[in-house]
């Protein structure tokens, strides 16, 4: 074959072959990028998918959520747990709560529009069927003072005669109410109105108390308890037969608390088994103008000692006798006054109380405060007015004297400016109090001091251990009563920034004043005690 033959031949072979190579990358790139097309289309079509499943279903699944967590909230899951409850019925009454435990069964009633346009209607009587979860299927049960209410008005109602034995426990109740009123021509009517009414019980008295006495407190004035308010209980022998099932180390296996097992506060001031009586001092909520509280006094075994710092206890001198001393040991030893009173001090051993300032001489503290033998001036006294003293506050002290010298001295307790206090040794001094004046010993008097001009106004009342209490209403006057008897009004003036609790005299014989604690608590309305009522031990 002639050379340029076989170049030409195989210049065309190798046309062909890049022809057929070029061919073979188109393809393969034409490929390839299709695939990887193919891969994206593929994969966006399967993300739509999921993101319109998720838009078609997400919303119920979020429904499914929300109210799974509203039945949990409300005990579905757990029903021994939920203390809502329900009711039913009852016009023109609504029964806004329900409460059941071992005390027993507790309604709140609010009143509606009433029939026949009549002012007011008067619940009588409350009965219960087809009772489950209690300790009775059927009970009746009337009002020991029956309650009239105005349209909007609202009572709580106790029927101790239904009780739910142990708490978390689902009960129920078909009930009726009995009311009554008056209503123009159509003159008294006797209505029994009905409903439904289910809930779950809660805790109730404290499983240490083996028996209890209910206290109905009652504040007949137009206006509130402070909050918290300080409310005295005085029991006597006619008590219910207290004094029977509390003997033994009196007092100690006694606590009160409220109808859902809460412990109140409470301090004993003072008790005489022989005489059969004790006054309490228990540390509640506020009581609205013209309603009721009812709380429970409980009793342990006699055996048992409930007293402690805290929520159960007593007054400093009552462990030590009537007469405590220096040397007494248990000096205080359950006094939990600081978790009661407003302001408290028991002055427990010698060092002087923080935010107190003892200036002069012829003060000793040792349990208690004893103003001593001097010729001179000596204050015991609260450095600032730190303590919530105003016109809204009582000052408490226990307090004797016990003198034999007639001299010319003067000693007291009670509110003060200045270091004289009540002695009056200078123009710049003020004060109100109770205390004793030279030349008539072995006697009480209400003392006051304005601009170191001291008077007395009383003729004397005989000595012993008294509760002496102080407070005035104005700037102007003062009141004193001594174991909460009659009170003294007496002219003071009272500067109004510069109050202090204070304990003070001027040339002072030996051992004529002791005091072992000072308190302030709240004024009640109108200087108005609410009154107490005791129901049957149970």
């Amino acid at each position: 074959m002639p050379f340029k033959a076989f170049n030409n031949k195989i210049r065309e072979e190798s046309k062909e072959e890049a022809k057929q190579e070029h061919s073979s990358y188109i393809y393969s790139h034409t490929h390839t990028h299709t695939t990887k097309h193919l891969t994206l289309l593929t994969k966006g079509k399967r993300s739509q998918s999921a993101l319109e499943y998720m838009m078609t279903y997400g919303w119920a699944i979020l429904i499914i959520v929300i109210v799974a967590v509203i039945l949990y909230s409300m005990g579905i899951f757990n029903p021994s747990s939920s203390v809502t409850f329900t009711s039913s019925g009852f016009s023109p009454f609504t029964v806004s709560s329900s409460l059941c435990n071992n005390i027993g069964y507790k309604i709140a009633v609010l009143a509606g529009p009433i029939p026949n346009n009549a002012n007011s209607i008067t619940i009588n009587k409350v009965f219960l069927t087809s009772a489950t979860g209690a300790n009775t299927t059927t009970a009746g049960y009337t009002l020991t003072n029956p309650v009239t209410l105005k349209s909007g008005q609202s009572t709580t109602i106790i029927i101790p005669n239904v009780a739910c034995t142990a708490a978390k426990v689902h009960y129920s109740f078909s009930a009726k109410i009995q009311y009554s009123y008056t209503a123009g021509t159509l003159g008294l009517q006797t209505v029994n109105t009905t409903g439904t009414i289910a809930g779950t019980s809660i805790s109730g008295k404290p499983s240490v108390l083996t028996s209890y006495e209910p206290i109905t407190i009652t504040n007949t004035q137009s206006s509130a308890t402070p909050n918290p308010f300080q409310q005295m209980v005085n029991f006597t022998s006619s008590d219910n037969g207290w004094t029977s099932i509390s003997t033994g180390n009196f007092g100690q296996n006694v606590e009160f608390f409220y109808y859902n097992g809460t412990v109140i506060p409470s301090w004993l001031e003072s008790y005489n088994t022989t005489k059969g009586y004790a006054i309490w001092w228990i540390k509640i909520a506020e009581i609205p103008a013209a309603s009721s509280e009812t709380v429970y006094v409980g009793f342990a075994p006699t055996s048992t000692n409930l007293f402690n710092t805290v929520n159960d206890g007593e007054a400093p001198q009552i462990p030590c006798g009537s007469t405590p001393t220096s040397s007494c040991s248990n000096y205080a030893e359950y006094d939990d006054g600081a978790n009661v009173f407003n302001y408290y001090e028991n002055f427990a051993g010698t060092a002087t109380p923080s935010g107190w300032v003892l200036s002069g001489v012829g003060i000793v503290q040792n349990n208690g405060v004893t103003v001593e033998q001097s010729t001179g001036v000596g204050t015991l006294l609260t450095s600032a007015n730190t303590y919530g003293l105003d016109p809204n506050s009582i000052l408490d002290f226990y307090g004797s004297i016990t003198n034999t010298a007639v001299n010319s001295y003067t000693l007291g307790a009670g509110y003060m400016s200045g270091p004289g206090g009540l002695s009056g040794a200078s123009t710049s001094d003020y004060g109100v109090g109770a205390g004793i004046i030279g030349g008539t010993p072995n006697n009480w008097y209400a003392l006051s001091v304005t601009g170191g001009t001291q008077g007395n106004v009383n003729s004397g009342i005989q000595p012993s251990s008294k509760i002496v209490s102080v407070y005035w209403p104005n700037s102007s006057s003062a009141t004193i009563l001594f174991d909460y008897a009659s009170p003294i009004d007496i002219t003071a003036h009272i500067p109004s920034t510069t109050q202090q609790i204070g304990i003070g005299g001027n040339n002072q014989e030996t051992q004529i004043l002791i005091v072992q604690y000072m308190r302030l608590r709240a004024y009640p309305p109108n200087g108005v005690m609410p009154s107490v009522t005791f129901g049957s031990v149970a």
